[in-house]
């Protein structure tokens, strides 16, 4: 079983925008300190208030090691096509919540609209499903080939009848 595609595609989606958000607040911020013009710029403009220079990259870095955090574990979440997702699916639940923080819009709301999505699909192609139907009908096949021998050793003497409902047990 897998994780259902569109749900992983939103998730991918959504921790890549985390990424690229955080990353974007960080190298902004790191602009400004170093460019006081653009700085003025940023603020006279309205874009951006900023209490103090230290205090803005001091806190844009630490949004940036959570955000990266939270995306690492989302992408960590759906490793090997979703294939563990049901099992562990607290990676993800824990990157939500700091997308939801730290992250932008636009990623949490693709991370809750997965969240809706339902988590697992079967995928078994026609090949798969006939596959395993010849696996039953051997396994069947086998079983009452040896239940005919057994039956015939017990017919003819060669085991006793207790050997005999011993062996079936042991056989179903």
């Amino acid at each position: 079983m897998y994780m259902n595609k569109t749900k992983r595609i939103l998730i991918i989606v959504g921790a890549t925008l985390n990424l690229i958000s955080v990353t974007t607040s960080l190298i902004i911020s790191i602009l400004m300190l170093s460019n006081a013009a653009l700085r003025a710029a940023m603020i006279e403009s309205g874009y951006i208030f900023i209490l103090t220079n230290t205090t803005n990259i001091i806190y844009t870095s630490i949004s940036f090691v959570i955000g990266l955090t939270g995306s690492i574990l989302l992408l960590y979440s759906v490793r090997k096509k979703g294939k563990y997702f049901r099992t562990s699916q607290m990676p993800y639940f824990i990157g939500f919540g700091i997308t939801i923080f730290f992250g932008s819009f636009v990623s949490w709301l693709l991370l809750f609209i997965a969240y809706l999505t339902p988590d697992i699909i079967v995928m078994n192609t026609p090949h798969e499903v006939r596959r395993e139907e010849v696996k039953e009908e051997k396994r069947f096949e086998e079983k009452k080939r040896r239940i005919e021998e057994l039956k015939a050793l017990r017919d003819s003497g060669a085991i006793t009848e207790e050997e005999y409902k011993e062996k079936l047990f042991e056989l179903l």
